[in-house]
């Protein structure tokens, strides 16, 4: 079997390679293999495919003794299945990997499994066609119904076959490919060729001079076709200035338009005289542009031309003298007849000058100019009206005027003309709407006057239309532009301006609802504006849940006006993803459909985004957008609202400003004039009557100057504490705390200072019991009270400043015997302390001011103080990120709760 197989492959082989030399047909030849494969290998089939047609098969054999059942199916099918295959190995087949197949077909889809299956295929090898690295189509051979052991000598064979079929083909396709490039240079070079010859044969043939100057004037190349005829040789002006070639005259026209030729690319000539031979001759130059800075002169001698002409001017000349003396005794006789004729022809011309002018205005004007007879039945109607009503001149003959108009302007248009007709009068400036012939509405302004023959009979009208619908438009958004502007400045700030724009828009436009979105101070997100108009309530829902909602630039409809600047249209916003309109959900639970967008500018800034919605969906509507983009070009008005609110917060700090500074003025010339007296007080009286005093006596002095002393540091300390807190410089410095003893020792402190005075109480409550009733302990006595695992961190400087200045205020506003109670207690991770008094108590009117730096009650009295306590106390509680409550009635005391985090990190500080 072995050596029979190498036999066929030599044949075969030798039949390829005669192919490949060009002996034999290629397609025969491979026809001829994909035979002797099918039959020796006796397959069921055999194909053979090229790369570059994957749906052809260039040649295929089928073995004609399968059965019946094979021969029913289609061929065609059969082959389709092989390509899918094939398509589905391409991968490896373009490697030069062969695919063999046999009964296993669980590897391949499910939908060629079943593909494989109506074709009841066995078996199936595909060997590529490889040359070079070149995928240049494959072998397939198939076998149906039964089994198919392919011999490892057999598919050796087939390699071999395909092997030299792949070099076949690779020679066909570079044969081919040479062919088709040899005739393309043959055509090209006897087109070149001929091109030369052509051109050769043009420059022998011209009797001029031609050459070739440069825009410096140098002369860079020359022809002469008979330089007897030229006054110059050729080959002498290479190379030289034309001022050097010419007289000085001629040399400055070819100069001139040289230029001319040069920067308008097109032909000038002139005429000149140069002297030939001794006589002067005439000659004419032409010039053409030839390059970028180049251009081409023609000189040619018209000497001939010149002489014959003259020669034909003398002649006729002579012609008629003789004529003018042999018409001279007819032209008396006729002078009278000559001069009607000139008046006749004079006439005539005027009138069709006049004929001409008129139908000249007619068809150039940009007015409609019409007539129509004395039924109002257009006669005549000027080319314009096919620009105006896109009607053509022959279309509007026959009809009347209301017969275009409008359908609910046409009754008024057929009243107003037949009026006219009755009265025969003159008309100007009437207006009427008219409907284009494609269905958008135009408004024309029409004037005309009465037509009346040689008898006075009426006969119709003549007039013409204008259109005014941009000017009608114009003027309809200057109202409306002129009604924003009036609104405008009566509003009182940027938000009420908005929310002028959004109800003006709405009114005048139809719209249903507006809302405005307006960028964060730092440019990063759209916040929505308080600015809203609807002209119902039934989207409130709509309108609370856009409160909430920020938008990013370019996110969803306002973020993206913002980004682009430009106007958007959404016919339905319920139907679109929230991807691009985020509020579909709700705007389809309020009905809301149409909507549109747009940006209001103010030297090139979005100052704010306005959104219009319609209860309908609705197309885009260009004029709309127009109308409304106008009116947000109000942006800068708006922006001068925007800073004038912002100058009216300017101004309302200044004045709490200077006020704070009044105020601070009148606390120090107040609260220091009285220590500064004590102390100069008892100073004088210490120095001018130490001597006599006892040292009980003086002391009593020098307390009372300590004491002043005392006050006035205090007094100073609290300003640099509100002074830093402002300047943010007061620290946080936590460390753990015993508060009880804290609190113990503070109230003891501030009570033996009080002298007595007050009953001061500190009671402590149990963890998790803030609420419950506490157990009274007197300062006095040994407490037994619960403590959190770990003691609480807080800062004692700053705990101080906090309980010290309530219990002083408590004490201070409390009337002698009265009771201070502190309560120290805990709640999960918080301190809570209260300070409760039975003094003045707070007037509701100062709560809201309470912690403003040198504000006191008005109910103080004389009481001396610098309205610095509580303001210490609320910087303070900031930072220890503390919270404050107060509760007060006036004459029944007051309560402060005092709540701070129980551990603050060291962190805190940095």
């Amino acid at each position: 079997m072995e050596c029979h197989l190498l036999a066929i492959q030599a044949t075969m082989i030798n039949q390829i390679a005669q192919a490949t030399k060009g002996n034999l047909v290629i397609e025969e030849v491979l026809k001829s293999t994909v035979s002797q494969l099918q039959e020796v290998l006796q397959v069921s089939g055999c194909l053979l495919f090229q790369s570059n047609q994957p749906q052809h098969w260039l040649a295929s054999g089928v073995n004609e003794t399968i059965n019946s059942k094979f021969k029913r199916q289609n061929l065609t099918y059969l082959q389709s299945a092989c390509t899918d295959l094939c398509n589905y190995y391409h991968l490896r087949l373009t490697k030069g990997e062969l695919v063999m197949i046999q009964d296993n077909w669980d590897d391949l889809p499910s939908l060629l499994q079943d593909l494989a299956c109506k074709c009841d295929l066995c078996a199936i090898l595909m060997v590529p066609l490889c040359h070079q690295q070149s995928y240049l189509g494959a072998i397939t051979l198939y076998q149906c119904e039964q089994a198919w052991e392919l011999m490892p000598q057999a598919v050796t064979f087939v390699q071999e076959i395909a092997d030299h079929c792949a070099i076949a083909l690779q020679q066909a396709e570079l044969e081919q490919h040479w062919q088709t490039e040899l005739k393309k240079c043959s055509r090209v070079h006897s087109e070149l060729k001929a091109s030369i010859a052509r051109n050769k044969a043009l420059l022998e043939v011209i009797p001029d001079l031609m050459f070739r100057v440069r825009r410096d004037g140098i002369c860079i190349d020359s022809k002469a076709a008979k330089e007897e005829t030229m006054p110059i040789i050729a080959s002498e002006i290479i190379d030289k200035h034309v001022h050097q070639v010419f007289p000085k005259q001629v040399a400055g026209l070819i100069w001139h338009y040289l230029e001319l030729a040069l920067e308008t690319n097109t032909v000038q000539s002139f005429e000149c005289q140069l002297w030939l031979k001794g006589k002067s001759r005439h000659f004419e130059a032409r010039i053409v542009k030839s390059g970028s800075d180049e251009a081409a002169v023609i000189l040619q001698n018209i000497t001939e031309r010149v002489e014959a002409r003259i020669t034909l001017e003398q002649a006729n000349d002579a012609l008629e003298a003789r004529v003018e003396e042999r018409t001279a005794a007819l032209r008396e006789a006729n002078h009278i007849l000559r001069a009607e004729i000139v008046e006749r022809n004079r006439a005539q011309e005027q009138l069709r000058q006049s004929e001409e002018r008129f139908r000249n205005l007619v068809e150039t004007s940009s007015d409609w100019v019409w007539e129509m007879d004395e039924n109002a039945l257009y006669t005549y109607a000027s080319p314009k009206v096919s620009s105006l009503l896109g009607y053509e001149p022959q279309e509007i003959i026959g009809q009347t005027p209301s017969e275009l108009a409008s359908p609910e302007n046409a009754k008024y248009v057929a009243e107003v003309f037949a009026e006219l007709v009755a009265s025969r009068q003159p008309f100007t400036c009437l207006e009427n709407t008219n409907l284009h012939k494609d269905g958008h509405l135009v408004i024309l302004e029409g004037s005309g006057v009465p037509i009346f023959d040689r008898l006075g009979k009426f006969r119709g009208y003549r007039g013409i239309d204008r259109d005014i619908t941009e000017r009608k438009r114009a003027e309809e958004q200057l109202r409306f532009l002129h009604s924003i502007t009036q609104a405008l400045f009566q509003s009182q700030d940027f938000h009420a301006a908005l929310s002028v724009a959004l109800q003006k828009v709405c009114e005048a436009t139809g719209w249903d609802l507006g809302e405005a979105w307006v960028p964060k101070a730092d440019g990063s997100i759209l916040e929505c504006s308080p600015a809203w108009f609807s002209k119902t309530e039934d989207v409130e829902n709509f309108r609370k849940a856009s409160e909430e909602l920020t938008f990013a630039p370019g996110c969803d409809l306002p973020g993206r006006v913002w980004v682009s600047k430009q106007p958007e249209w959404l016919p339905d916003v319920s139907l679109e993803s929230n991807h691009v309109y985020l509020r579909a959900d709700l705007a389809q639970q309020v009905g809301l459909k149409a909507g549109l967008g747009i940006p209001v500018i103010a030297n090139n800034m979005v100052l704010a985004v306005l959104i219009f919605y319609m209860f309908e969906t609705r197309p885009e509507a260009p004029g709309l957008i127009e109308l409304i983009s106008a009116s947000t070009e109000l942006g800068l008005m708006i922006q001068r609202k925007q800073a004038e609110g912002e100058i009216r917060k300017a101004l309302v700090r200044e004045k709490e400003l200077t006020e704070l500074k009044s105020r601070f003025i009148t606390m120090t010339s107040h609260e220091f004039r009285t220590p500064l007296t004590t102390i100069q007080s008892s100073a004088e009286l210490i120095e001018h009557y130490s001597s006599k005093w006892t040292e009980e006596k003086k002391l009593t002095h020098l307390y009372r100057i300590q004491s002043s002393v005392k006050y006035m540091t205090k007094l100073l300390n609290d300003v640099l504490i509100i002074g830093r807190a402002e300047a943010g410089k007061l620290k946080l410095n936590p460390i753990p705390l015993n508060l009880e003893k804290f609190c113990r020792d503070l109230v003891e402190e501030l009570e033996f200072n009080d002298t007595k005075q007050h009953q001061l109480v500190f009671k402590i409550e149990a963890v998790e019991q803030q609420e419950s009733e506490a157990m009274e302990k007197s300062v006095l006595t040994t407490s037994h009270s619960q403590f959190p695992r770990n003691k609480p961190c807080l800062d004692e400087k700053i705990l101080r400043q906090i309980l010290e200045n309530l219990l002083g205020n408590a004490i201070k506003y409390s009337p002698s015997g009265s009771t201070v109670i502190l309560t120290l207690g805990y709640r999960q991770n918080d301190v809570i302390f209260k300070i409760i008094d039975q003094g003045i108590g707070i007037p509701k009117v100062d709560l809201p001011l309470l912690f403003e730096s040198f504000h006191r009650a008005n109910n103080v009295g004389t009481i001396a103080g610098t309205g610095l306590g509580l303001a210490i106390v609320k910087k303070c509680l900031d930072i220890h990120n503390g919270q404050i409550e107060v509760e007060s009635e006036v004459g029944l005391g007051t309560t402060f709760k005092i709540t701070l985090p129980m551990y603050n990190s060291l962190a805190t500080n940095e």
